[in-house]
């Protein structure tokens, strides 16, 4: 559908993912810039990242672009789990903001989500105020701020350790329906899909706790770089999650696994005053941080930290 001279909306295609990459990177290193945050340290490339194409395939209605004599120029991906449609990506070029392209992406995504049954509408939006505006007017508002947080990993092993028994969740059937049963506690809603991909395609590690047979406290979700999402039954659990994967990130580390990187990041919302304030005193600092915004309230985020705002 063409709006105005030049410009057209459509679904994103698999040959768009490296457009819409580079779109992404720019479009960030924008606003760090503004932001006054170091903007070359920002990746700027034409490789997808692998959560990219996987909300290009999962729900390919939830996937726009926004082409200008057929270049992209911006787009806009979500996914719906139940009655919950979440904004995860939208960027727009620095060359080409300022006008009603993001809303126009931003409609397009949002669209699609009601018709899959979304009733719930939200999204980690950037501090940038236009971004913001964009959202309350799409009928999200502020709930609570999601702090970026980065600190040295050994820090991590500061934190209360578990003291149940600490296992290795695997993509099998089982181990799937038990993270999915513990979604519904804290999210209000499974995913049991986003979980296969972690653990089956991205190969992500996890640990989580269980205290007795058949029963799930907990799991934390961790890379070399990032810890997180983290689901748990109560706010300490969750920080006693937190630093089993900074254990199993220690362990890696003495064994000299390639690529182990000594600093992480935590985004941890600020209703999560468990793992915030034990993660400030433990030495981590607060890098930036995101607003979450929403139609109305979900979820039980004060024992939940999200892996940053693609997947929630």
């Amino acid at each position: 559908m063409v709006e105005r001279i030049g410009l057209t909306y459509r679904r994103a295609r698999r040959e768009d993912l490296p457009a819409m990459r580079l779109t992404q990177g720019l479009a960030l290193r924008d606003l760090a810039a503004r932001e006054g945050r170091d903007a070359p340290y920002m990746p700027l490339d034409d490789q997808p990242t692998p959560l990219m194409k996987y909300l290009a395939r999962r729900q390919p209605d939830l996937s726009w672009v926004a082409t200008r004599d057929e270049q992209v120029v911006g787009f806009s991906q979500g996914f719906v789990h139940g009655d919950l449609w979440f904004l995860s990506n939208l960027f727009v070029h620095p060359s080409a903001q300022g006008g009603k392209i993001g809303a126009g992406l931003l409609d397009r995504c949002l669209q699609a989500g009601l018709r899959r049954g979304a009733t719930i509408r939200a999204v980690s939006s950037s501090n940038d105020l236009s971004a913001q505006v964009l959202y309350a007017r799409a009928g999200m508002i502020p709930r609570f701020p999601l702090f970026a947080l980065e600190g040295s990993a050994g820090l991590l092993r500061n934190l209360p350790a578990p003291r149940a028994q600490v296992a290795a969740p695997s993509a099998s059937r089982a181990w799937i329906g038990r993270l999915g049963e513990l979604d519904e506690y804290v999210w209000g809603r499974r995913r049991d899909v986003d979980h296969r991909f972690a653990l089956a395609e991205m190969k992500v590690r996890c640990v989580a706790i269980t205290p007795r047979a058949g029963e799930l406290s907990g799991y934390a979700y961790y890379t070399d770089t990032q810890v997180g999402p983290v689901a748990a039954r109560t706010p300490r659990l969750a920080l006693q999650l937190v630093r089993a994967a900074g254990d199993a990130l220690g362990q890696s580390a003495a064994e000299g696994t390639p690529g182990q990187a000594d600093k992480v990041r935590v985004t941890v919302p600020g209703i999560n005053a468990t793992v915030l304030i034990a993660l400030l005193e433990a030495g981590f600092r607060i890098d930036f941080s995101n607003l979450f915004m929403a139609s109305r309230p979900f979820g039980r985020f004060d024992r939940y930290v999200p892996s940053g705002g693609t997947l929630l």
